[in-house]
């Protein structure tokens, strides 16, 4: 998965993602978790996903400030390639789940998962009203755990808990909900592969992303230094805080964000460190984000 792909499909979704103003941009492991509309696409994933991403379109399609940009976008054509995962038109869709594994490995694949009121061109159907993409041996897996649920027969489905826990790290207190959420749990070699694509010297074990927009837009980014039951060391924390701002720095440079007037934004991104956690918070205002939509729109035209 190329990192600037993932980073700037991000960075499109911070102008296009919908909900409403009651949340705050401060982080908190401890939020109360609530059922999403993607759970159901969630639950039918095997186990072991590394990089989760979850966009609620139909979120995206309701929101004043950029809901008639979405729409002419889905309309128009496919969303812009994430994952490096065959386009499908998402005219009809209503909500689109993108879970990697074995990333940084020959063995690498990448499953779209799409909820939609009508048939979704090149994908298999799996169960009412959802569609799948991928290569057959991880979408088949997919189909038999919605036949067997359908069916009644074992445990109910439900999302991965372990998706769960690390997708509340980055939800701000008193959210109610998100458009955007990316979870990532990277082992050794998605690690050795992320850093080579970057040029930077470390990547995070683990990665915790949540984007809303109103009529203002932010996005909160937890990212992990260390494995889980490892002791975090100064030296780790630190060497992660520089890759952020490197990355950031990155970000800002790259052709569409300064196309889209997102360049100082990004620069001027919050970066705090909390333990062994390193945290990143980007803010849009409401003026902002007006001409933001409007050079897209231009970009698109």
């Amino acid at each position: 998965m190329s990192w600037r792909a993932l980073a700037l499909s991000l960075l499109l979704a911070l102008v296009a993602c919908g909900g409403r103003r009651t949340h705050s941009t401060r982080a908190t492991a401890a939020a109360a978790r609530v059922p999403t509309p993607q759970d159901r696409l969630l639950a039918l994933l095997p186990q072991g996903a590394q990089v989760v991403i979850e966009i609620d379109l139909a979120r995206l399609r309701a929101n004043p400030v950029v809901g008639a940009l979405v729409t002419r976008v889905l309309g128009a054509g496919t969303l812009p390639d994430i994952a490096g995962v065959p386009a499908a038109p998402l005219g009809s869709a209503e909500r689109i789940v993108l879970a990697s594994y074995g990333v940084g490995t020959a063995q690498a694949a990448t499953v779209t998962l799409i909820e939609a009121k009508a048939e979704v061109a090149g994908a298999r159907p799996i169960t009412e009203g959802v569609w799948g993409l991928g290569p057959p041996e991880w979408i088949e897996p997919i189909e038999n755990r919605a036949a067997l649920a359908a069916a009644g027969v074992g445990k109910q489905l439900a999302p991965p808990e372990d998706i769960l826990a690390l997708r509340d790290v980055a939800i701000p207190k008193g959210a109610p909900g998100s458009s955007v959420r990316v979870t990532a749990r990277l082992g050794f070699d998605a690690r050795i592969s992320l850093a080579r694509q970057t040029g930077l010297d470390s990547a995070p074990a683990q990665l915790s992303l949540w984007g809303d927009v109103v009529d203002d837009a932010g996005i909160v980014l937890e990212a992990d230094a260390t494995d889980p039951g490892e002791k975090a060391t100064k030296q780790a924390v630190a060497r992660l805080e520089a890759a952020v701002r490197g990355a950031l720095r990155a970000l800002a440079n790259e052709p569409l964000a300064r196309a889209l007037g997102l360049t100082s934004t990004i620069s001027a991104a919050r970066i705090t460190v909390h333990g062994r956690w390193v945290r990143c918070v980007i803010a849009i205002g409401p003026e902002h984000l007006k001409r933001v939509v409007e050079r897209a729109g231009a970009l698109l035209r």
